[in-house]
Protein backbone atom coordinates (compact mmCIF):
# COMPACT_ATOMS: atom_id res chain seq x y z
CA UNK A 1 0.00 0.00 0.00
CA UNK A 2 2.96 2.10 0.66
CA UNK A 3 4.54 1.68 -2.69
CA UNK A 4 0.82 2.59 -4.25
CA UNK A 5 0.67 5.66 -2.18
CA UNK A 6 4.73 6.49 -3.33
CA UNK A 7 3.58 6.03 -6.91
CA UNK A 8 0.80 8.34 -6.83
CA UNK A 9 2.85 11.20 -5.56
CA UNK A 10 5.75 10.66 -7.46
CA UNK A 11 3.40 10.70 -10.64
CA UNK A 12 2.10 13.83 -9.21
CA UNK A 13 5.69 15.56 -9.71
CA UNK A 14 6.22 14.04 -12.70
CA UNK A 15 3.34 16.19 -13.90
CA UNK A 16 4.61 19.23 -12.25
CA UNK A 17 8.23 19.10 -13.45
CA UNK A 18 7.43 18.33 -17.23
CA UNK A 19 4.81 21.52 -17.17
CA UNK A 20 8.03 23.26 -15.44
CA UNK A 21 10.32 22.60 -18.88
CA UNK A 22 7.43 23.02 -21.13
CA UNK A 23 6.53 26.46 -19.56
CA UNK A 24 10.43 27.44 -20.18
CA UNK A 25 10.24 30.87 -18.30
CA UNK A 26 10.61 30.33 -14.66
CA UNK A 27 9.01 32.86 -13.06
CA UNK A 28 5.54 32.48 -15.57
CA UNK A 29 6.09 28.70 -13.63
CA UNK A 30 5.94 30.13 -10.42
CA UNK A 31 3.22 32.36 -10.99
CA UNK A 32 1.22 28.80 -11.72
CA UNK A 33 2.51 26.58 -8.94
CA UNK A 34 1.16 26.06 -5.86
CA UNK A 35 -2.13 28.57 -6.44
CA UNK A 36 -4.18 28.14 -3.04
CA UNK A 37 -5.87 30.72 -4.51
CA UNK A 38 -7.36 28.71 -7.08
CA UNK A 39 -9.21 26.37 -4.31
CA UNK A 40 -11.22 29.51 -3.27
CA UNK A 41 -13.38 29.28 -6.41
CA UNK A 42 -14.46 25.49 -6.45
CA UNK A 43 -17.36 23.70 -5.25
CA UNK A 44 -17.96 20.68 -6.61
CA UNK A 45 -20.26 17.44 -5.93
CA UNK A 46 -19.70 14.28 -7.48
CA UNK A 47 -19.99 10.59 -8.03
CA UNK A 48 -17.63 7.92 -7.31
CA UNK A 49 -17.23 4.84 -8.77
CA UNK A 50 -14.61 1.28 -8.02
CA UNK A 51 -13.68 -0.68 -5.38
CA UNK A 52 -14.34 -1.03 -1.97
CA UNK A 53 -12.97 -2.92 0.66
CA UNK A 54 -9.70 -3.33 -1.45
CA UNK A 55 -6.64 -4.86 0.88
CA UNK A 56 -9.32 -7.47 1.85
CA UNK A 57 -11.02 -10.54 0.89
CA UNK A 58 -14.36 -8.46 0.75
CA UNK A 59 -13.12 -6.31 -2.40
CA UNK A 60 -15.40 -5.58 -4.51
CA UNK A 61 -17.57 -2.84 -6.77
CA UNK A 62 -18.73 -0.11 -4.99
CA UNK A 63 -20.05 3.38 -5.59
CA UNK A 64 -20.24 6.40 -3.48
CA UNK A 65 -20.36 10.67 -3.69
CA UNK A 66 -17.66 13.33 -3.06
CA UNK A 67 -17.99 16.99 -2.02
CA UNK A 68 -15.67 19.52 -2.56
CA UNK A 69 -15.76 23.16 -0.75
CA UNK A 70 -12.82 25.38 -0.89
CA UNK A 71 -10.14 23.07 -1.20
CA UNK A 72 -11.33 21.02 1.41
CA UNK A 73 -12.31 17.02 0.01
CA UNK A 74 -14.98 14.57 1.22
CA UNK A 75 -15.84 11.16 0.11
CA UNK A 76 -17.44 7.59 0.67
CA UNK A 77 -17.44 4.57 -0.95
CA UNK A 78 -19.85 2.06 -0.17
CA UNK A 79 -19.90 -1.96 -1.13
CA UNK A 80 -23.43 -2.64 -0.03
CA UNK A 81 -24.46 -6.25 0.79
CA UNK A 82 -24.86 -8.44 -2.40
CA UNK A 83 -28.48 -9.54 -2.01
CA UNK A 84 -30.23 -6.40 -0.78
CA UNK A 85 -31.92 -5.23 -4.05
CA UNK A 86 -33.02 -8.47 -4.94
CA UNK A 87 -36.45 -8.73 -6.45
CA UNK A 88 -37.16 -12.37 -4.94
CA UNK A 89 -39.44 -12.25 -1.78
CA UNK A 90 -39.16 -15.70 0.31
CA UNK A 91 -38.23 -17.47 3.85
CA UNK A 92 -34.63 -17.31 2.19
CA UNK A 93 -31.43 -15.45 4.50
CA UNK A 94 -28.22 -15.05 2.40
CA UNK A 95 -25.29 -14.60 3.83
CA UNK A 96 -23.67 -11.05 2.87
CA UNK A 97 -21.30 -8.83 3.00
CA UNK A 98 -20.59 -5.11 2.95
CA UNK A 99 -17.63 -2.58 2.89
CA UNK A 100 -17.24 1.00 2.92
CA UNK A 101 -14.77 3.88 3.67
CA UNK A 102 -15.14 7.57 3.86
CA UNK A 103 -11.92 9.95 3.76
CA UNK A 104 -11.62 13.90 3.82
CA UNK A 105 -8.34 15.73 2.77
CA UNK A 106 -7.37 19.01 1.09
CA UNK A 107 -6.44 19.28 -2.42
CA UNK A 108 -3.19 20.77 -2.95
CA UNK A 109 -3.05 22.77 -6.27
CA UNK A 110 0.51 21.83 -8.11
CA UNK A 111 -0.90 23.62 -11.16
CA UNK A 112 -4.40 25.43 -12.40
CA UNK A 113 -5.36 22.29 -13.45
CA UNK A 114 -3.92 19.09 -11.59
CA UNK A 115 -4.04 18.58 -7.48
CA UNK A 116 -2.95 16.46 -5.10
CA UNK A 117 -5.23 15.00 -2.18
CA UNK A 118 -3.34 13.27 0.97
CA UNK A 119 -6.47 11.93 2.63
CA UNK A 120 -7.04 10.29 5.93
CA UNK A 121 -10.42 8.29 6.95
CA UNK A 122 -12.51 5.66 8.50
CA UNK A 123 -13.15 2.14 6.93
CA UNK A 124 -15.27 -0.91 7.99
CA UNK A 125 -15.84 -3.95 6.45
CA UNK A 126 -18.59 -6.91 8.04
CA UNK A 127 -20.66 -10.14 7.51
CA UNK A 128 -23.99 -10.03 7.74
CA UNK A 129 -27.61 -11.84 6.72
CA UNK A 130 -29.64 -10.32 4.00
CA UNK A 131 -33.34 -11.57 5.40
CA UNK A 132 -35.70 -12.18 1.60
CA UNK A 133 -38.52 -12.13 3.49
CA UNK A 134 -38.30 -8.46 4.49
CA UNK A 135 -39.35 -5.71 2.50
CA UNK A 136 -38.10 -1.84 3.31
CA UNK A 137 -39.55 1.18 1.28
CA UNK A 138 -37.76 4.17 0.55
CA UNK A 139 -38.84 6.81 -1.71
CA UNK A 140 -37.39 9.58 -4.28
CA UNK A 141 -37.95 11.68 -6.69
CA UNK A 142 -38.17 8.92 -9.45
CA UNK A 143 -40.49 7.37 -6.91
CA UNK A 144 -41.16 4.40 -4.92
CA UNK A 145 -37.88 1.52 -4.31
CA UNK A 146 -38.04 -1.59 -2.03
CA UNK A 147 -34.66 -3.38 -0.77
CA UNK A 148 -34.63 -6.61 1.56
CA UNK A 149 -33.39 -5.56 5.62
CA UNK A 150 -29.66 -6.69 6.04
CA UNK A 151 -28.41 -7.57 9.87
CA UNK A 152 -24.75 -7.31 10.62
CA UNK A 153 -23.55 -10.32 12.13
CA UNK A 154 -21.88 -9.48 16.24
CA UNK A 155 -19.02 -9.26 16.01
CA UNK A 156 -17.79 -9.10 12.75
CA UNK A 157 -17.28 -5.92 11.66
CA UNK A 158 -13.41 -5.17 11.00
CA UNK A 159 -12.51 -1.22 11.64
CA UNK A 160 -9.88 0.53 9.54
CA UNK A 161 -7.72 3.17 9.95
CA UNK A 162 -8.37 4.54 5.98
CA UNK A 163 -5.19 6.65 4.46
CA UNK A 164 -4.31 7.26 0.91
CA UNK A 165 -4.11 9.88 -1.59
CA UNK A 166 -5.42 11.12 -4.96
CA UNK A 167 -5.14 13.25 -8.24
CA UNK A 168 -7.54 15.69 -9.24
CA UNK A 169 -7.17 16.41 -12.82
CA UNK A 170 -8.93 19.23 -14.08
CA UNK A 171 -9.44 19.19 -18.18
CA UNK A 172 -12.14 21.93 -17.86
CA UNK A 173 -13.13 24.78 -15.89
CA UNK A 174 -17.32 22.63 -15.61
CA UNK A 175 -15.67 19.53 -14.28
CA UNK A 176 -12.79 17.22 -12.41
CA UNK A 177 -11.57 13.48 -12.65
CA UNK A 178 -10.55 12.05 -9.53
CA UNK A 179 -8.50 9.07 -8.93
CA UNK A 180 -7.95 7.93 -5.35
CA UNK A 181 -6.23 4.91 -3.78
CA UNK A 182 -6.34 4.35 0.25
CA UNK A 183 -6.05 1.72 2.47
CA UNK A 184 -9.76 0.64 1.91
CA UNK A 185 -10.83 1.52 -1.49
CA UNK A 186 -9.35 2.59 -5.23
CA UNK A 187 -11.78 4.55 -7.03
CA UNK A 188 -12.29 7.26 -9.73
CA UNK A 189 -14.78 9.71 -9.77
CA UNK A 190 -15.91 12.83 -11.88
CA UNK A 191 -17.13 15.83 -10.27
CA UNK A 192 -19.49 19.15 -11.37
CA UNK A 193 -17.81 22.49 -10.83
CA UNK A 194 -21.07 24.06 -9.35
CA UNK A 195 -20.06 27.47 -9.31
CA UNK A 196 -18.73 27.23 -12.77
CA UNK A 197 -22.35 25.82 -13.95
CA UNK A 198 -24.08 28.97 -12.10
CA UNK A 199 -21.91 31.50 -13.91
CA UNK A 200 -23.27 34.06 -16.40
CA UNK A 201 -21.65 32.54 -19.66
CA UNK A 202 -21.24 28.82 -18.85
CA UNK A 203 -23.68 28.12 -21.91
CA UNK A 204 -21.47 30.51 -24.20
Amino acid sequence: MKKLIIIVVLLSLAAALKAQSMLGAGIEYEKQLFGFSLNTKRFEVGINVGQAGSFSDYARFGMGASLLIGGVYLDFIEAEPQHKYTSEVSDTDWNDNAAFCINAGYQIPILRWLRIMPLVGYGQTNDGITDGSSIEISSSDEGLSWYHRYKVTPGSRTHYFNYGGGLSIQPSRWFSVNLVATRCGIYAGITLDVLSVARPGFCN
